[in-house]
């Protein structure tokens, strides 16, 4: 038993013909988007061959490639395993594509991997810790398409053509909901070569977003991996059946793929999400929806309209002068109605738990002066 690593130390010289792709490689390619790939990888505007990890190895700055903190360590060990084996070292890369508008309030970032005797595999992005992504997250709570879930639909109209016969979809987080999105809202013959989509961990829709015919197509295909502590997948509307696997870490932290355990060429199975983890997430959907679509616009852009009056650009940021920033905000609560205060409380903690940068105590300690 193990996590993602594991797994490429163990099946890293077995190439897809000896074992063939599993959910677990999923999860990898999904993990792989969150690299920048700007100016290594072909863009999807591009008309040009993919290139092999190798090559991008000769050409990409690593401080720029690994810029996302949360993930930064394990993604350069990651990296460096998918180098050294056959399973993915002669995998390619193409159509790399990355928007930050914060003035849109999107983010949004996607690449194809060509694996070696095997389909393509389509990854889109989760949220990448900046202020303006977390934003975007929280306005699917009252906007009905964020400007992410339209681009992705963009992006896979534009490249499944060039995929061939069939493909897979991934994503983790946002990205899973992207993932999602893209394969419903996608042309009638895109959508008939989609083999699978995976979204792991992926919150789910307000309820009148996805097209019922279009979204019945595609169910059938769509798997939905959860951590046995699911918070952010689900939030939110989700039609789909979910699996649910066992992590390594505790509450709101296993959102992360890399505290996920790996069995051999699969995760390992749980149940069921926990009891006390489904009351609470029954409990936050319940006031999501109970509210009036104004005042979750409200509510959101408050929100982040204290978070930033911090200065801060990401959460990163916000968390390296944590207990500064996080006085300001409980100053700007001060002021705020009791049922809000209590809710904006939540949701900050809720924020510094899946950075995993500030520990429980420590916020609970700030939260309760």
């Amino acid at each position: 038993m193990g996590n993602l690593l594991d797994y490429l130390k163990e099946y890293h010289d077995r190439d897809f013909l000896q074992s063939p792709f599993c959910e677990v490689d999923a999860v990898i390619l999904a993990q792989l988007s969150y690299l920048d790939f700007d100016g290594v990888v072909p863009s999807w505007q591009e008309d040009k061959e993919p290139v092999a990890l190798p090559q991008i190895q000769k050409r990409m700055d690593p401080e720029k490639v690994f810029f996302f903190q949360t993930y930064e360590q394990q993604n350069r060990k990651l990296w460096e395993l998918l180098l050294s084996g056959k399973r993915f070292r002669d995998m390619r890369c193409n159509f790399y594509c990355s928007r930050l508008d914060w003035g849109e309030e999107m983010q949004f970032a996607a690449v194809t991997f060509f694996l070696p005797k095997e389909k393509p595999v389509v990854a889109f992005r989760g949220t990448d810790g900046t202020i303006v992504g977390w934003k975007e997250d929280f306005n699917m709570t009252f906007q009905p398409h964020v400007p992410a879930q339209e681009m992705s639909a963009r992006y896979l109209d534009a490249i499944g053509p060039r995929l061939g016969e069939s493909f897979r979809i991934c994503g983790h987080s946002k990205g899973g909901n992207l993932a999602v999105y893209s394969a419903t809202m996608a042309n009638g013959d895109v959508q008939e070569r989609i083999r699978c989509v995976y979204s792991l961990d992926g919150p789910g829709f307000l309820p009148e977003i996805l097209p019922e015919d279009a979204y019945g197509r595609i169910r059938g295909r769509i798997r939905r991996i959860l951590p046995v502590s699911s918070l952010v997948g689900m939030l939110l509307q989700n039609y789909e059946r979910y699996e649910v696997v066992q992590s390594t870490a505790f509450g709101v932290l296993q959102h992360d793929c890399y505290t996920w355990k790996v069995e051999k060429n699969g995760l390992l199975r749980a149940p069921d999400i926990e009891a006390k983890q489904k009351r609470m997430d029954e409990v936050l959907n319940q006031w999501i929806f109970a509210l009036p679509q104004k005042e979750r616009e409200m509510l959101v852009n408050s929100l982040f309209e204290m978070l930033e009056g911090t200065g801060a650009k990401t959460l990163a940021e916000f968390s390296e002068d944590w207990k500064k920033n996080l006085r300001f905000c409980l100053t700007y609560m001060r002021d705020l109605d009791p049922d809000t205060h209590r809710r904006f409380r939540r949701l900050v903690k809720m924020l510094f738990e899946i950075y995993g940068s500030v520990t429980q105590d420590a916020i609970r300690r700030e939260l309760s002066r």
